[in-house]
């Protein structure tokens, strides 16, 4: 079969692998229709996620897609066989794992979410991973003791999964975008308090909702000069969770007066090392709540462009102002 691959001399190359013709036990064979290129593609073919995400025979590339199930292994039960699935592989380490940017994927059951038979499976190619991530973080909070979260990167994929969570589980969000039509595009997906970095009194309006609504979790996938004036209008006792840098190499600037008087927490967050993800019960649970959810709106992956196999290297260049993926079509002509 076609996959795409890691190359020592290229980086990454397009050749002929095995194909996958059992279903090893605890997995699924499932004929990848649409893989969404996300950062952590990205980030894997780069190197940074060696070691923490589990490792494809063949050193096939993609962590993230949607398919249909062709084969069940052993323990996987039968109602799989057939149906549509959106993907994530770095959610359980396995020996026999093929990752997704090949024609047909040999992934753990726990890498797997049910879809429904009659979606456009190119609307799911990326949204496992970014349902189970402010999935994870939600579960995370509210055992520390949180009740409201803050987003920063309120219209990113991540973003708009965070609004599907609190949604579905009434917690309070406040979602950041950097402009009117960005608030606007999350007021259609019904959230209710949008701040836009654009406004100047951003920081005084900040201050005043977070305090009403009790929001002292930071989800902060932005970092930078963003995060610095966020951090002057955070409640008492507030956490902020790094999660990602889509400002770029600017850096955080927060004064040690202001984290002693405002007692504020600064520490990472990663669904890797989540609760969620490394006991399998909890993620076992997680698929399984998700099942039930991933068809809302929120969740969807929003296609920027469509690509055959071949044109994979333009694939992973890609990139759009409003948010929208590249999507590779493994059976595309």
């Amino acid at each position: 079969m076609k996959a795409i691959c890691l190359s020592a001399e290229q980086g990454t190359i397009l050749k002929e692998v095995s194909t996958p013709e059992k279903a090893e036990p605890d997995h699924l064979i499932v004929k990848m229709e649409a893989c969404g290129v996300n950062p952590g593609d990205l980030a894997w073919i780069g190197g940074a996620l060696r070691g923490i995400s589990p490792e494809s025979m063949y050193d096939v590339c993609g962590v993230s897609g949607a398919g249909t199930v062709l084969e069940v292994g052993k323990n996987v039960p039968e109602e799989y066989k057939g149906k549509k699935v959106g993907v994530y592989r770095s959610l359980k380490y396995s020996d026999t794992l093929i990752g997704t940017w090949s024609e047909y994927a040999h992934l753990h059951i726990q890498h797997c979410v049910i879809l429904p038979n009659d979606v456009n499976v190119e609307e799911y190619s990326g949204s496992l991973v970014n349902a189970i991530t402010p999935y994870a973080f939600y579960k995370q909070i509210t055992a520390e003791g949180h009740n409201g979260i803050i987003c920063t990167a309120g219209t990113s994929a991540t973003g708009r999964a965070m609004l599907g969570v609190c949604l579905v589980n009434d917690i309070p969000l406040i979602s950041i975008v950097r402009n009117q039509e960005e608030k606007e595009s999350l007021q259609d997906l019904n959230a209710t308090n949008i701040l836009t970095q654009e406004n100047p009194d951003f920081e005084a309006q900040l201050e005043q909702l977070s305090n009403e609504l009790n929001t002292r979790a930071v989800f902060d996938g932005v970092g930078g000069k963003l995060i610095s004036k966020v951090a002057g209008a955070l409640p008492r006792s507030s956490t902020i969770y790094s999660y990602g840098f889509l400002g770029g190499k600017e850096l955080m600037s927060i004064h040690t007066s202001l984290v002693l008087m405002k007692n504020l927490t600064i520490k990472g967050f990663g669904n890797f090392t989540s609760e969620t993800v490394q006991k399998p019960e909890n993620l076992e649970q997680a698929l399984n709540d998700l099942s039930e959810i991933i068809t809302m709106p929120q969740f969807k992956t929003k296609v920027g462009k469509t690509f055959r196999m071949e044109e994979y290297k333009e694939a992973m260049e890609f990139t759009t102002d409003d948010g929208g993926k590249a999507v590779i079509y493994p059976f595309k002509k």
